[in-house]
């Protein structure tokens, strides 16, 4: 009986199978043999939907990126040239947003390895009396720790809260007509750039601080939804909309979601409330979520927006699909598709840069319940950017 040479595929037969498969199982198509390899290196198909990875740092020695993923409790290491040195500022249909020491933010797909220049962001005032120190860090022609010590430290923490959140509004490589969105870390407000533009382009008519931003049937809404002993927004989360064609002013919706708990007491401690913007089945939700003054995630309620109405409802689950949300970016999955993955459920990260991977875990919508995740594999030093997602 003759057996079939695998590494004989016809081409366009290998190409179609990579339509099929995750990330990590393209990869591993690739060292197959010669064959696929050439058809792994064409990416004529962008990887199947899979869970998000986690983003943590790159190994002193290989230079490589590590990426962890959760269900599998399993790192990988990639060697993307485009990424060395860089601090993850979010990920949008696949691509990442990276900065590096001397502010040269860029928009990268790490598969292709295209790469977009954007304008750098501003500096947040809080850091201005270091001025001059990160100047001279900036010129400096090595990134020695012990020629910059104490300077190596604060730019790592300033690098990695300068972009809060940045977005695409479509994947640039379908549309070359695409849209960043950022929140700037001094004010909280939205900018745009476009390709073609040297500069941010401000969005007027919001406050300060939002927390989230999302592109939804074709325009971008913001929302500002923030509970802290600093600043109250009448017990609201308040949501604004923007294009960015010749008006770069935003409108104020006629929806105001009433916070779901009372800010300054869950379950015995002292809180503070975030809100986020979520696409799910063609509808617009808003996840509030419940952190206490030890950054520790304490709960969570979902909103389902009726925009049009300017109404909104309380959801008891999210019809059996799972949000995973990072400090800088959400995404919604139906759970069928993989292997050990909750239904019902939101997967969360950190909610801030600081803290390291202290803040892991997931909340049951059935049992209103949050389990913390602490894998020893994923246990990180503080300053390392495990509050990203990336979804390849």
């Amino acid at each position: 009986m003759c057996m079939a040479n695998w590494s004989d595929l016809p081409y366009d037969t290998l190409q179609h199978l990579t339509s099929f498969l995750p990330i990590q199982d393209y990869l591993r198509f690739g060292a197959v043999c010669r064959n696929w390899r050439i058809v792994a290196k064409q990416k004529c198909h962008s990887p199947a939907q899979q869970i998000p990875w986690l983003a943590l740092g790159e190994m002193e020695d290989t230079k490589k990126r590590k990426f962890y993923n959760l269900l599998e409790d399993r790192h990988y290491y990639l060697d993307v040239p485009e990424l060395r040195g860089k601090a993850f500022c979010g990920s949008s249909y696949g691509w990442l947003f990276t900065l590096d020491r001397k502010l040269n933010f860029h928009l990268v797909n790490p598969l292709t390895k295209e790469c977009y220049d954007l304008p750098p962001p501003p500096i947040p005032s809080d850091y201005s009396n270091r001025h001059e120190e990160i100047r001279r860090y900036f010129e400096a022609e090595s990134d020695d720790e012990d020629a910059h010590g104490h300077t190596r430290e604060l730019f790592e923490r300033l690098k990695r809260c300068m972009v809060p959140k940045a977005i695409l509004d479509y994947d640039p490589s379908k549309r070359s007509d695409f849209t960043v969105v950022i929140l700037e870390a001094q004010k909280g407000t939205p900018a745009f750039w476009k390709p073609g533009s040297n500069a941010w382009t401000a969005i007027t008519g919001v406050p300060h601080l939002l927390d989230d931003i999302t592109f939804f049937e074709g325009k971008f809404y913001a929302v500002r939804g923030r509970l802290d002993n600093n600043y109250l927004a009448n017990n609201y989360s308040v949501i604004y909309t923007f294009d960015v064609g010749s008006n770069h002013e935003a409108t104020k919706v006629e929806l105001e979601v009433l916070h779901a708990r009372d800010p300054n007491y869950v379950a015995g401690y002292r809180s503070n409330s975030f809100s986020y913007l979520v696409v799910f089945d063609n509808e617009l939700l808003l996840v509030e979520r419940i952190i206490s003054l030890d950054d520790i995630t304490r709960d969570f309620f979902v909103h389902k927006l009726d925009l049009g109405g300017n109404n909104y409802s309380k959801c008891q689950d999210i019809n059996k699909h799972t949000i995973f949300m990072g400090v800088s970016s959400a995404v919604v999955i139906s759970p069928s598709q993989f292997f050990n993955c909750m239904k019902d459920a939101i997967y969360f990260t950190d909610n801030s840069y600081s803290y390291g991977a202290l803040n892991l875990g997931f909340y049951d919508f059935k049992e209103n319940k949050i389990t913390y995740y602490i894998s020893t594999s994923c246990r990180l030093p503080p300053y390392t950017s495990c509050s990203n997602l990336v979804y390849p």
